[in-house]
């Protein structure tokens, strides 16, 4: 993901053009391009193909009609960008609040203990952030008292492979007497919301915005491009071309960013930074149990370390 001062408008522009959203809109605007010169010099020295006739108002109506559903398109999108996002607010607040209260309820004598739930729920974030992007690396785990990791090995499923060790850690502390009924309880509701996170996460991923429906916006797009240049051309001249290309930019520009941003969890610029964020977890979780971590870690961990992730 990008991270920018919001108010550096020049930075941000130069992000934003370096990337393959950017060179994804230019490819196909590069098409368009070569459209507009083959129109515009057919219309102006070879055939009157001019739409001399057109009502103003009909262009501009299809214009309305465009940039409503390029509205509900670029709402849409966002809003399942920005639910991804609340899921992993809401797995960041859990990893707190529950570091707070295993770190009030194990003995400094169960280092161990401690280690490990240190280790593994850290270690569901990057699971969970990998198992999004169709990864199965391994390498970002960290292997809490020496066979977790291979263990997990045979999860297809990392995340749930993780909660499953989790939860038998905390059965055997609760058949130990070092936890009650009461705090039983509340760690099987904390530990739920982990669940509940990844299965969010899932259905965002594995429900995409119905073809027919992104495919009509397409075509509209076309369409519209496509008639612009006759209706324009009397009043333009061979201004049309740029003036086409702008109007195209916004068009095309936006519907690239809506299909961007509707997978949130990938790794392109405009995705979220799950890496970053999955290092804040295991630096607050290692913190609050207070099981320090190198200066390195937390670097990695700040906003600012990583201008794209």
């Amino acid at each position: 993901m990008i991270i920018y001062q919001k108010d550096d408008w020049f930075q941000a522009i130069w992000h934003f053009h370096s990337g393959r959203t950017a060179l994804s809109i230019f490819k196909r605007l590069s098409w368009v391009l070569a459209y507009l010169i083959v129109v515009t010099i057919v219309e102006l020295h070879y055939a009157d193909l001019r739409l001399k006739n057109t009502p103003g108002e009909f262009l501009s109506g299809m214009g309305i009609l465009l940039s409503l559903m390029l509205v509900f398109r670029t709402n849409t999108a966002y809003d399942r960008f920005y639910e991804g996002r609340r899921a992993w607010g809401t797995l960041v607040n859990t990893n707190r609040t529950l570091a707070t209260y295993l770190n009030a309820l194990l003995p400094a004598t169960r280092h161990n203990d401690r280690l490990f739930f240190a280790k593994m729920l850290s270690n569901f974030s990057f699971a969970l952030k990998n198992h999004l992007r169709n990864s199965r690396d391994l390498t970002e785990l960290e292997d809490a008292d020496g066979q977790q990791l291979s263990t997990l090995q045979h999860y297809d499923h990392l995340p749930n492979g993780i909660m499953a060790q989790i939860q038998v850690r905390k059965q055997q502390l609760y058949t130990e007497g070092l936890i009650t009924d009461s705090q039983l309880i509340s760690l099987d509701s904390m530990l739920s919301v982990y669940l509940d996170v990844s299965g969010i996460c899932e259905r965002i991923k594995s429900t995409p915005i119905p073809f027919s429906y992104s495919f009509f916006i397409k075509l509209f797009i076309l369409l519209y491009v496509g008639i612009m240049p006759f209706t324009v051309i009397d009043e333009f001249g061979y201004l049309t071309i740029p003036a086409v290309m702008a109007v195209s930019y916004v068009l095309v520009g936006l519907e690239i960013i809506g299909e961007e941003i509707q997978q949130p969890f990938g790794t392109e610029r405009n995705n979220l930074p799950l890496n970053q964020l999955s290092r804040m977890i295991r630096l607050n979780i290692h913190e609050i149990m207070q099981l320090y971590m190198p200066p390195v870690e937390k670097d990695a961990a700040k906003p600012a370390f990583l201008i794209v992730d």
